[in-house]
């Protein structure tokens, strides 16, 4: 398993070029806001998030040993004899100028209480409250308990992505898998994303990488008309949207990297081998238990057998956890 420890990096600029750092770590969305910036004699450490590393070429990264936290007032001192301690979540999803939260059942006659705590530590414009996912389209259940509006503009790694919380999935998570996938692609290659979403990885892999061209297949038609807006959002000429079921719509023959961002997507596997060209490299998810966590390996190696391929196991990733004893994983295959 990948190590799932946070790392604390930060950028180390002299006091005269920090304010012009901060900006552009802001304006990416890559500056990390749960740690302060510190100074040390002639020189600043602004934190940053894992992976936005080469945004900051020709600086100084560190890594810090005691970072230095913000404090803000807690949800739990806000909402102290207001809702029984068992049931203040523990951990929220700033997403844009939207929070998103998970509530146990039995916290949910407290909802709108929560939701105006969650506004006075966050300077945000409202609260959605997240019941989980549902079908292939994995559209979410969602309910507003604080404020108004479910549209916002979200940066990481650089990218800007335009969301509506109420009607597509928004993964935090994933953030540094993303950004690991737009390194991978090398020049002139041409991609395909079979469950593009509103972009999650086209976006960024057109904004950080030399693909020749990105084809971006969405099923979902809400889904869809937001990764026509982030095209545009990002000034990216490079991507080819499709609308449809990636099972009947994925070019054939074209693809030197295929990406599966889907979590429930074996089914698609064939598909995804038929993309490539005589040889390529696909970048499979899946959710899969701990007890049989060579799954996700096993059924990449049969799809290949099936089709007469063969491939090469080029790295086993855990994305993150999924749900107890569940873990979201990627595999990197090379296929020939």
């Amino acid at each position: 398993m990948a190590n799932s420890s946070p790392c604390m990096k930060a950028v180390r600029v002299p006091k005269s070029e920090a304010e012009q750092v901060r900006r552009l770590a802001e304006k990416l969305g890559v500056k990390d806001k749960s740690r302060r910036i510190t100074a040390t004699g002639d020189y600043v450490e602004i934190p940053i998030i894992d992976s936005a590393e080469s945004f900051f070429k020709g600086y100084t990264i560190v890594e810090q040993d005691n970072p230095v936290f913000s404090r803000k007032r807690s949800l739990r001192e806000i909402l102290r004899g207001k809702v029984p301690e068992e049931l203040i979540p523990t951990n929220y999803k700033v997403i844009g100028d939207i929070v998103v939260v998970k509530l146990d059942e039995r916290a949910r006659e407290y909802a709108k209480v929560i939701g105006e705590a969650l506004m006075q530590i966050n300077p945000c414009k409202a609260v959605w409250c997240d019941y989980g996912r549902y079908g292939m389209k994995r559209k979410p259940r969602m309910e507003l308990i604080a404020g108004e509006g479910s549209v916002t503009e979200h940066r990481e790694n650089g990218c800007r992505f335009r969301i509506d919380v109420a009607k597509v999935m928004f993964s935090l998570g994933n953030q540094a898998e993303r950004m690991r996938i737009a390194r991978l692609v090398e020049d002139g290659e041409v991609v395909v994303d079979m469950f593009a979403g509103i972009g999650y990885f086209s976006i960024p892999i057109a904004v950080h990488s030399k693909a020749r061209r990105i084809y971006s297949i969405e099923i979902n038609p809400e889904s869809y008309k937001l990764l026509l807006e982030n095209i545009k959002l990002n000034d990216v000429g490079n991507i080819v949207p499709i609308l449809g079921d990636s099972q009947f719509v994925t070019p054939e023959g074209v693809a030197d990297r295929v990406v599966m961002g889907h979590i429930y997507c074996h089914d698609y596997l064939h598909t995804a081998i038929r993309a490539l060209k005589e040889r390529g490299v696909v970048h499979y998810h899946e959710a899969t238990p701990e007890a049989v966590i060579d799954r996700p390996v096993r059924r990449v190696e049969k799809a290949c057998r099936k089709m007469g391929k063969k491939c090469r196991i080029l790295g086993f990733k855990k994305v993150k956890n999924y749900s107890p004893g569940v873990y979201h994983v990627v595999v990197d295959a090379e296929v020939y």
